[in-house]
């Protein structure tokens, strides 16, 4: 899979991956966000806006599976187009929000 990027400040977003074991894009990752901002927090959320996940700099990277006790259980979530909100909270910047497709 060939990935495109958005870029916002100096974040390069991925806009898809694909958590198959593979190796290759097998998580969410944002270059550089815990360096910029170590207190951000990162939710993820279904197409139906249900929280899946929700992480910071010292949470596992989203790896296609809810951590979201009471939503969705803990199973691999579905291939699908899912919705993310950074919060910088560094008192400077507001919130990002894009989409993100997962594949397998």
């Amino acid at each position: 899979m060939t990935l495109i990027y958005y870029q916002w400040q100096s974040l390069e977003v991925p806009t898809a991956f694909s958590p198959n074991g593979d190796g290759t894009n097998d998580t969410f990752d944002v270059d550089n966000l815990d360096v910029l901002y170590p207190n951000f927090v990162m939710e993820i959320y279904n197409r139906y806006g249900n929280l899946v996940y929700k992480g910071n700099a010292s949470s596992p990277r989203f790896n296609g599976k809810s951590n979201q006790s009471g939503t969705l259980g803990s199973g691999d979530l579905p291939v699908g187009v899912y919705f993310y909100i950074f919060n910088y909270n560094d008192g400077t910047n507001k919130p990002t929000q894009g989409r993100l497709y997962l594949s397998r």
